[in-house]
């Protein structure tokens, strides 16, 4: 109930009837009203119905489904219109895809008449291409007006589980007149705004974009909110800053309190997929896939999971979504990553631009490949060659949209979820700071009918406008704030647009910065590793690199509170637990600010102290045998180190004095708390970082808690590698 009343105020409540005039495609997961029998598994209609538009997960790919376990037989009565077409795929779930097959089989019935149309058995055990959803088309031809369409499934074997098989996405589509909306957000991973023509980049690697550009507008200053792809992509999908959504870390899933553009607009009756070739997106636990009846995550060569999968992939999964919903009401979500390391672009890009890569000198990845000074212009070279290929596909998709005639109506957003640093402030790849060329990204808009096709705008946006925008040119209401962060760019356009600061944070394998950006100047704050305070005139200096700190004390001070404001707590708890009989003296200090302080067992005479505005707490205790000490806290902003220094029983702490979890002892001291993220703490479960000490051992002991109904993303083996690979997980 939560979930719908969330949505409902987001949109306001909406009809689900699906469209069953003469001429209008049917979307048959909503047409249940026109699903006249039903039984599957043993089920009876109103079992059926309860399982209707569940979601199949099979190789990253996630459908919307119709219950086939069998035996089934699901009957429609409909008005189907001229020359339609009906589009589905068909699945056996994982648990059985060791199992005797099952036979797929939709007939027509009109006027006492019985037709097989299609028939498929599907047998995972023999065809590893059946492992999957396997796509399935049905010209209806002459099949029109008032008829009953029949899915049925047969098998060797019936188990009660209507889930074992399904129906994927079952539509009956129409020839597209370009009439029906279509909004279209296209995301280049990784992709710098000035290594393209748009942006004035020298090299030619983005011809097909600078054509596109003149059809639409180019914002000159558009502002990520996080230097990596998870933060970044759930606030441009949810138009909710990284501390609203709380996605920021690499093991935390969009909460499903927060709702997505594709939720929204599937309550509006549009057909929604993806493309995605990233993982951190597209793993099932990262929980980005609501609201899309196709949710498509794209694996490399020999179908495993890497970041190898190229654009030309994930450009023909897209088109095959917008085909196969015809005629519908269409959002669609394509996410490309070819030029995220490694650098790896196909031949002839590979050797577009120079220097050339040799066998010595591959220039693939700066964390191996780097060896000379001229490694760091090979590695730019082969970057560029990857953006260049991804803008051939980008020109491809481009024309088959012009091709259907779907083209000119289109809402089509063009942007990044953030850039790569090739050193230009001493650091590689992204997620390691707020410099402009991690946040600052390319956003061009070709909205319906083009409108402000060739203009270039200078105001700063957003990625949270994203969203807005999209409601916007669709005709739907946009809600205020603070359900949404972002506003419309129509605004910008029409210059109602009042000027905003942007945010933008990054709390990332230990990396924690937090920065306030106008087109002018941008104040950033840095927790960890480094501990200090920018402030840079863009005006003045706009490759950031003088600090004026000093020079405008009074817009820096203005600048930090606005990102102070946006600085959302841990979500975890620290827990600082003292056993034993000796006498303690510690001293807790951050960059940060320590919260939400609890204490449990001090007596008199002992302390606990928040000084310094939270920057520093003090402990004085003297537990007993049986009754220790216990203190608990938050610290903000998320990442933002805590150190724990002091004596105990009139000496310096020691190492060997502080355990970690269930047994884990502390390196060094002054020793930092835990955090989930860091990669000295990546092996979390390991280390049980959530489990507090079993017995009273004497001595400091530290855990965290994790705050009730929050769970973690765990990954196997597989996975790990897989995040290794793109430069999530350290080696």
């Amino acid at each position: 109930m939560r979930r719908a009343a969330t949505i409902a105020a987001v949109l306001g409540s909406v009809g689900m009837a699906a469209c069953t005039g003469p001429k209008e495609p049917v979307d048959l997961l909503r047409a249940k009203e026109q699903l006249v029998e039903a039984t599957a598994a043993g089920l009876d209609k109103a079992g059926v119905l309860a399982q209707v538009g569940r979601p199949a997960h099979l190789w990253d790919v996630s459908e919307l489904t119709l219950p086939a376990g069998p035996p089934s037989r699901l009957r429609f009565k409909l008005e189907v219109p001229r020359d339609a077409r009906l589009t589905f795929t068909t699945a056996i779930a994982a648990d059985y895809q060791s199992r005797p097959g099952v036979e797929f089989v939709v007939k027509v019935l009109r006027k006492g008449r019985e037709d097989v149309v299609f028939s498929r058995l599907l047998d995972p055990i023999s065809r590893p291409e059946h492992r999957g959803f396997v796509p399935g088309e049905v010209d209806l031809g002459g099949r029109f007006g008032a008829l009953e369409l029949v899915f049925e499934t047969r098998g060797f074997e019936a188990n009660g589980d209507a889930q074992r098989a399904v129906w994927g996405a079952p539509a009956i589509t129409v020839k597209d007149d370009g009439k029906a909306p279509l909004a279209i957000i296209y995301l280049v991973d990784t992709l710098r705004a000035d290594h393209t023509g748009p942006y004035g980049y020298a090299r030619n690697t983005t011809p097909e974009l600078s054509a596109f550009a003149k059809d639409a507008v180019v914002f000159e200053s558009a502002v990520a909110h996080a230097s990596w792809t998870k933060p970044s992509v759930a606030s441009i999908l949810t138009s909710l800053l990284p501390g609203q959504h709380r996605a920021v870390q690499l093991r935390d899933p969009l909460e499903s309190s927060h709702v997505l553009v594709s939720e929204m607009l599937h309550a509006k009756g549009f057909s929604t997929g993806a493309s995605i070739a990233n993982s951190v997106i597209y793993l099932p636990e990262s929980n980005f896939d609501r609201g899309f009846d196709v949710f498509a995550g794209l694996h490399g060569e020999e179908g495993r999971p890497s970041k190898l999968v190229d654009a030309a992939g994930v450009v023909d999964t897209a088109l095959r979504f917008i085909d196969s919903r015809s005629g519908m009401p269409k959002f669609l979500y394509v996410h490309t990553m070819d030029p995220h390391v490694p650098y790896a672009p196909p031949p002839p890009f590979d050797r577009m631009f120079e220097p050339h890569p040799t066998p010595e000198h591959p220039g693939n990845d700066p964390r191996t490949d780097y060896k000379e000074p001229l490694d760091r212009d090979r590695m730019i070279a082969q970057y560029d060659g990857d953006v260049a290929y991804g803008d051939r596909e980008f020109g491809r998709f481009v024309r088959e949209l012009k091709a259907r005639g779907l083209y000119d109506r289109a809402l089509i957003v063009f942007l990044a979820d953030h850039g790569e640093e090739f050193q230009d402030h001493g650091q590689w790849l992204h997620g390691r700071s707020l410099f402009d060329e991690l946040i600052r990204i390319p956003l061009v808009v070709k909205f319906p009918n083009g409108r402000g096709a060739g203009l270039r705008v200078a105001e700063q946006v957003q990625g949270i406008d994203v969203v807005p925008t999209v409601l916007a040119a669709m005709d739907l209401p946009v809600p205020p704030a603070p359900t949404i962060g972002g506003r419309p760019l129509q605004e910008t356009l029409s210059g109602k647009a009042a000027r905003r600061v942007a945010i933008a944070e990054i709390s990332h394998r230990g990396i924690v910065a937090h920065g306030a950006r106008t087109e002018a100047d941008k104040f950033v704050r840095r927790f960890s590793p480094e501990q200090d305070e920018l402030y840079f005139d863009l005006t003045k200096d706009p490759q950031e690199k003088t600090n004026a700190l000093a020079q405008a004390p009074e817009r820096a001070q203005r600048l930090r509170g606005r990102a102070e404001e946006a600085m959302a707590p841990n979500p975890f708890r620290h827990v600082v637990r003292l056993a034993g009989a000796d006498d303690y003296t510690l001293i807790l200090r951050t960059g940060g600010w320590i919260e939400r302080v609890e204490a449990k067992g001090f007596g008199q005479g002992e302390l606990h102290e928040v000084r310094e505005n939270g920057r520093r707490v003090e402990l004085r205790a003297h537990p007993q045998p049986g009754h220790p000490r216990e203190l608990s806290f938050t610290a903000r902003p998320l990442g933002a180190p805590v150190w724990l220094e002091g004596r105990r029983a009139g000496r310096p702490l020691r190492e060997g004095d502080v355990t970690v979890g269930e047994g884990e002892t502390a390196r060094e001291i002054p020793f930092r708390l835990p955090e989930v993220d860091t990669d000295a703490q990546a092996e979390h479960a390991r280390v049980g970082l959530f489990t507090p000490p079993r017995g009273e051992v004497p001595g400091v002991h530290v855990w965290l808690v994790l705050p009730p109904g929050r769970k973690l993303m765990e990954f196997d083996s597989e996975t790990r590698e897989r995040l290794k690979t793109l430069g999530y997980l350290g080696p």
